[in-house]
C-alpha cells in the first residue's frame, strides 16, 4: 500500500483549502494515451464507485470539481495517467498562485514540485500495477485526515492519554459568526462524507496492526510506571534510611561532667553513686548475691538536673554510655521505632557492661492505647518492655530514663525488673539554691554578692533558672560596661525571670497608667494587710511582658505544705486588683487587666473543692474528671456537679468581698500608694513598708 498526499499551506487555506489523497496497490502497466473526447468519466474509469461524476463529460470535470466544496470518489484504475490527467488541470487551476505546490505527470510517476525552495523537492511513487485511488476535494482541512491517514505514532497516543488540546471540530467551525447558512450546510455535508471515508479506512486495519498498537501502549505505560517507582524508591530511601547514628555511643573520657558539678540534689546523687559503684566493682555486690538494677527512672520538674545527672553517671562510671531521645523512636514508617530499639540494645550488648540513657522517655514509653486511629502505636513500647526484661535477659546493661510526666508512663514499664529504682529530682531547697549559686558565681567575675539573700529570693527557681539568672546578669553587666557583676545586676535578672522583661518607659496614656496604678496598688494593699499572704517583693506600673504592671511576692521561707489559710490569702491578694478598680472607678469601669488574676483564683478554688477536701458541703472526697484521646467525662451526678460549682463560686465571692473590705478600710493608704507608683513607677518592699508606716 502507498499513499500520496499534499495539502494547501496554512497561509492560503482560508481561500482555497484542498487535500488530495491517492491510495493504491502496485501492478504492471504501460503508458497508453486514451482519447477522452466525447467520453464521460465512466467511459475512461470503468468499475469506479457510482458518484456525482456520472454522465459528466471529461472536458468539464475540472469545471465541475472547481464549483464543489468537497468530493470523494473511489476508482479501480488500470492506468495511473488517466487519473493524473483528469486531476492535473483541476488541481493546478485550484491552486493557481495561492499555493507553492504544483502537480505534473512524468512517465509512470507522479511528480509534486515545490516552487518555494531553492532545490525543488521531488517525490516519486512508482506504480507498475493497477491500484485503487481515493480522491477528495474539500473546502477545509480537518484533524481527522492528519490523524487517521497517517500511522498514529507513540507521541500521538501519549498526547491522547494526556488529554492535550486537539484541533477544531465541527461545533467550533459552526460557531463562527462569519459563516452563512449555505456554508454551514456545505460544512455539514463535508464532515459527513469525511467520516464515512475514515470509517471505511479504519475497518481495513489488520489484526497485526492492532496488536502492535497494544504492545506499544503497554510498553509506554510500563516505562512511565517504572520511572515513577524508581524515583519514589530513591527519594524514600534517602528520607527513611535506617541508620544507627541516632543512638550515639559516648566514650567515658569525652564526658567532663561529674557528680561534683551537680548541686542541690544530694539524695538523687547518692542513689546514682550506688549504681556507678556497681558498674565499677560488680564483684563487690555479686558476692553477697546482689544484682545490678535493670533501670533507674529520674522523675522531676523540667530544669532540675535530670539530664545533668545522667551525664555525671557517664563521667563517673567509666563504661560505654549510649544516649537517645524518646522522640528519636517515632517514625512515619510502621515498625521503624521497634527496630531502632532493637538496634540500640544490640549495640549495647556488644559493649556491656554499659549504660543506656533515654531522655524524655515518656515519648516512647507512654501508656499503650487501643485506639483504632493508631493501631501500630504499641509496637515501640512493647519492644522496649521486651528488651528491658523479656525472655532473653540483658546482663550488665542498665537503662536510665528521664521524664517530667511520670503519670503518662505505662504501668508495665514501672514495675520492678524494668525500672527497679525511681529517683525523685525535686526543686532545690534553700541550701540547694545556695550551692547552685556558689557553683555558677565562681564562673563569673562578681563582687559583693549576698548569696543568702539571693537564695531566699529565688524560692521556686530550678537549677536551670538560677544558671540563666547568673548568665543574664553577666550579659547585662557587660552591656553596661561594668568590670564585675554586682548584686544590682543579679536582682535585675531575677526580676526579669519573675515578672518578665521590663519595657523602657510607661505607656503614653495617663488614664491607663492611673488605672494600672490603682490596680497594682490594690494587690499590694491586700497583701500587706492580710496575715497569711506571701511577703511583698516589688510592685511596678512599668509594662512587663504582656501585662501593664506587676506585683511580685517572695516566700519568706521554704514551704513544704500549704495551709487553707494560705490558699485563701493568695486568693484575696489576686482579687485585690479587680476590687480596687470597682471601688475607685465604679462597676462599669472595670477592665480586662484582672483576667489572669481571676484564672489563678479559680484554679485555687477548684483545687480546694475538688481535690483537697476544703469544702464542708462537698465533703472529704476528690472529684476528678476522666478523659481519653477523644473526649472527657466524669461520673458525677448533675446535683453533685451543681454543688461543686456553687461551692467554687461561694469561695471566690467571699474572697472578693474580703479584698473589698480591706481596701475600704485602708482607702487612704491605697490612694497614697497609687500616687507614689504614678510618680516613681516602681517600689520595692522596703519602699511600700516605709510609705504605709509613715501614713500610719
Amino acid at each position: 500500500m502507498f499513499t500520496l498526499g499534499f495539502t494547501i499551506p496554512t497561509q492560503v487555506a482560508a481561500a482555497f483549502p484542498l487535500r488530495i489523497t491517492i491510495q493504491g496497490q502496485k501492478s504492471n502497466m504501460k503508458q497508453n494515451k486514451i482519447d477522452v473526447k466525447n467520453k464521460t468519466v465512466e467511459d475512461i474509469l470503468p468499475g469506479y464507485t457510482k458518484s456525482l461524476l456520472d454522465n459528466i463529460p471529461v472536458e468539464k470535470v475540472d469545471e465541475y470539481l472547481m464549483n464543489r466544496p468537497s468530493y470523494t470518489v473511489q476508482c479501480n484504475l488500470k492506468k495511473h495517467q488517466n487519473i493524473v490527467r483528469l486531476l492535473q488541470k483541476t488541481v493546478n487551476k485550484k491552486l493557481g498562485l495561492k499555493c507553492h505546490h504544483t502537480v505534473d505527470n512524468t512517465n509512470n510517476h507522479i511528480l509534486i514540485v515545490s516552487s518555494t525552495r531553492d532545490s525543488s523537492a521531488k517525490h516519486f511513487l512508482h506504480r507498475p500495477k493497477p491500484y485503487f485511488a481515493d480522491v477528495q476535494f474539500r473546502s477545509f482541512k480537518t484533524e481527522r485526515i492528519s490523524s487517521k491517514e497517517n500511522d498514529q505514532k507513540m507521541i500521538n497516543r501519549l498526547r491522547e492519554m494526556l488529554l492535550l488540546p486537539k484541533g477544531s471540530d465541527l461545533k467550533d467551525l459552526l460557531k463562527n459568526e462569519n459563516i452563512n447558512k449555505e456554508e454551514i450546510d456545505r460544512l455539514k455535508i463535508s464532515f459527513a462524507e469525511g467520516y464515512l471515508v475514515a470509517k471505511d479506512q479504519k475497518g481495513n486495519t489488520t489484526k497485526s496492526q492492532k496488536w502492535w498498537k497494544i504492545v506499544q501502549s503497554s510498553l509506554l505505560i510500563g516505562f512511565i510506571l517504572s520511572s515513577l517507582i524508581s524515583i519514589f524508591v530513591i527519594v524514600t530511601g534517602t528520607m527513611f534510611k535506617i541508620q544507627l547514628t541516632n543512638q550515639v555511643e559516648v566514650n567515658s573520657e569525652e564526658i567532663t561532667v561529674t557528680f561534683n558539678d551537680v548541686k542541690g540534689v544530694d539524695e538523687a546523687k547518692q542513689e546514682l553513686r550506688d549504681i556507678v559503684e556497681f558498674l565499677k566493682h560488680p564483684s563487690k555486690f555479686s558476692s553477697l548475691g546482689g544484682k545490678l538494677p535493670k533501670g533507674v527512672l529520674l522523675v522531676g520538674p523540667p530544669g532540675t538536673g535530670k539530664t545533668l545527672l545522667a551525664r555525671a553517671v557517664a563521667g563517673e562510671a567509666g563504661v560505654p554510655f549510649f544516649h537517645a531521645a524518646g522522640s528519636e523512636f517515632d517514625e512515619i514508617l510502621v515498625g521503624q521505632g521497634a527496630r531502632r530499639i532493637r538496634d540500640l540494645f544490640k549495640a549495647a550488648k556488644e559493649k556491656s557492661p554499659c549504660v543506656i540513657f533515654i531522655d524524655e522517655i515518656d515519648s516512647v514509653g507512654a501508656k499503650r492505647t487501643n485506639s483504632v486511629l493508631h493501631p501500630y502505636a504499641n509496637q515501640t513500647i512493647n519492644q522496649l518492655l521486651t528488651e528491658m526484661d523479656g525472655f532473653h535477659q540483658n546482663q550488665n546493661i542498665i537503662v536510665l530514663g528521664a521524664t517530667n510526666r511520670r503519670e503518662d508512663l505505662d504501668r508495665a514499664l514501672l514495675r520492678p525488673g524494668r525500672f527497679d529504682i525511681e529517683v525523685d529530682v525535686p526543686l532545690p531547697d534553700y541550701a540547694g539554691r545556695k550551692q547552685i549559686l556558689d557553683l555558677y558565681l565562681k564562673k563569673i567575675l562578681s563582687k559583693d554578692i549576698d548569696v543568702d539573700l539571693l537564695a531566699r529570693g529565688t524560692s521556686g527557681f530550678t537549677g536551670a533558672d538560677i544558671e540563666n539568672m547568673v548568665n543574664q546578669a553577666a550579659v547585662k553587666a557587660a552591656s553596661d560596661g561594668a568590670t564585675t557583676v554586682s548584686m544590682k545586676y543579679l536582682e535585675i535578672s531575677r526580676d526579669k525571670i519573675l515578672m518578665g522583661p521590663e519595657k523602657k518607659s510607661k505607656i503614653p496614656d495617663e488614664e491607663a497608667n492611673t488605672i494600672t496604678a490603682y490596680h497594682e496598688g490594690g494587690h499590694a494593699i491586700v497583701a500587706y494587710f492580710t496575715k497569711y499572704s506571701h511577703p511583698l517583693h516589688k510592685v511596678t506600673i512599668m509594662p512587663r511582658g504582656s501585662s501593664l504592671g506587676h506585683t511580685a511576692y517572695i516566700p519568706a521561707k521554704e514551704e513544704y505544705h500549704i495551709t487553707k489559710a494560705r490558699m485563701l490569702a493568695l486568693m484575696d491578694t489576686m482579687m485585690g486588683g479587680r476590687a480596687a478598680e470597682e471601688l475607685i472607678f465604679g462597676p462599669d469601669k472595670v477592665t480586662t487587666g484582672a483576667s489572669n488574676d481571676l484564672k489563678q483564683a479559680t484554679n485555687i478554688a477548684t483545687r480546694m473543692v475538688k481535690e483537697l477536701g476544703m469544702s464542708e458541703k462537698v465533703g472529704l472526697r476528690t472529684h476528678e474528671s476522666q478523659s481519653n484521646e477523644i473526649m472527657s467525662f466524669n461520673d458525677l451526678s448533675p446535683a453533685t456537679n451543681e454543688l461543686i460549682d456553687n461551692e467554687i463560686k461561694r469561695i471566690m465571692q467571699e474572697s472578693y468581698e474580703r479584698a473589698k473590705s480591706i481596701l475600704n478600710v485602708h482607702h487612704k493608704e491605697h490612694k497614697l500608694l497609687a500616687e507614689a507608683l504614678l510618680k516613681y513607677e516602681t517600689l520595692d518592699a522596703d519602699d511600700v513598708k516605709a510609705l504605709l508606716s509613715k501614713k500610719a
